[in-house]
């Protein structure tokens, strides 16, 4: 099985665009593409723990791309593990704190590896280190790529040497980077669909040798949509009167900011004051709001058990825009493609399946 997931390339963008790209046309032509329910949030670092765990947000416990962490009374960005300037973690603190602190669960990867299933990474060379065991867990080959050309090559070799039960997880990033920067609709994204999907076809449908195309199973996916904004007017929420005093203070007597991302923003507010800070936030903003009782009623973060210590990593507050994009301060607010909140266009993305001899 080949899993190749398109960071922020969801299903409205799909249905949209895949007439223009042939990879894309053959597989919606020829193979079965259908919606699928994203997380909330409909994130990254929270549908990517889902996507390698199992286990839904309210489980795992990865709320956002900016979470606090009470063992370092600091927020954190989740996924590479490194403070908000970027410094990893375990050079920021004196006291080192493992990535386990966020991440506790077993990946499928690793069960799947113990059950004797070949299993193969295929990410960026600046997200995928073979040298951090961390990342990748036991019986688990790392294939750094630097350019999609080359991943599609090495996907269709790793694949022609598969024997036996074989998973192929391949990870692209560039949809969703060009999209915050430019927008869905804008020629940068076009054209950067067609540098991912033009060597895919070529490698996957067009040079695969018939043997291996017939036995494998190809999937299509991803995290989440995106919805476009107008940085001109997103809100930077530092500017609201009323908010920053009902925040909770970290050790140093600083408020914690808002963590999450802009279109889910969660704060971590002073026992008492939480419905003071309910009241500015629905007066002042374009938006839905939930206290934890609420989400978790709501069953917003997912249908499951909280890990134990959810109270603390989600905070009081969920705040999830309607149409722009909320942050505090910082370059989140000049993004023209967002999403982490429950509009369809960020929730909704295509599950395509086919067999490769298929589409050939």
């Amino acid at each position: 099985m080949l899993i190749v997931l398109l960071d922020g390339f969801g299903y409205e963008q799909w249905t949209r665009t895949h007439r223009d790209h042939p990879f894309l046309a053959t597989l919606t032509e020829r193979g079965r593409v259908t919606p699928l329910t994203s997380t909330y949030p409909s994130e990254t670092a929270a549908a990517m723990t889902t996507f390698t765990t199992g286990l839904l947000p309210v489980e795992h416990g990865v709320l956002g791309w900016y979470q606090y962490v009470e063992a370092l009374d600091a927020v954190v960005q989740t996924l590479p593990f490194a403070t908000v300037d970027g410094t990893p973690v375990v050079e920021a603190f004196e006291t080192a704190v493992g990535r386990d602190t966020l991440f506790p669960q077993t990946s499928l990867y690793e069960r799947a590896a113990a059950r004797g299933i070949d299993v193969h990474l295929v990410q960026p060379e600046e997200i995928l280190d073979p040298a951090d065991p961390a990342l990748l867990g036991a019986g688990i080959e790392p294939h750094p790529y630097r350019t999609v050309a080359g991943m599609a090559i090495r996907l269709r070799r790793v694949l022609k040497a598969a024997e036996g039960r074989t998973y192929v997880h391949a990870y692209v990033p560039a949809i969703d980077a060009v999209a915050h920067a430019d927008g869905t609709e804008s020629r940068a994204y076009e054209a950067t669909l067609s540098m991912i999907a033009d060597p895919l076809r070529t490698e996957l449908i067009e040079r695969l040798d018939r043997e291996t195309a017939a036995r494998t199973l190809l999937i299509v996916t991803a995290d989440h949509g995106h919805v476009d904004t107008d940085p001109a007017t997103n809100v930077d929420l530092s500017t609201i009167d009323g908010i920053r005093e009902h925040l909770r203070t970290d050790g140093s007597g600083e408020p914690i900011p808002p963590v999450g991302g802009p279109r889910n923003v969660r704060f971590h507010v002073e026992s008492g004051r939480e419905t003071a800070a309910r009241a500015v936030l629905e007066r002042e903003l374009d938006a839905r709001v939930f206290d934890r009782a609420e989400a978790l009623d709501r069953r917003l973060f997912g249908d499951g058990e909280p890990i134990d210590d959810f109270d603390g990593r989600c905070g009081e507050l969920i705040c999830v825009p309607c149409e722009r994009g909320l942050w505090w301060d910082g370059h989140e607010l000049d993004f023209v493609g967002m999403h982490g909140g429950l509009h369809p266009d960020e929730m909704l993305v295509p599950f395509a399946a086919a067999s490769p001899a298929r589409l050939q």
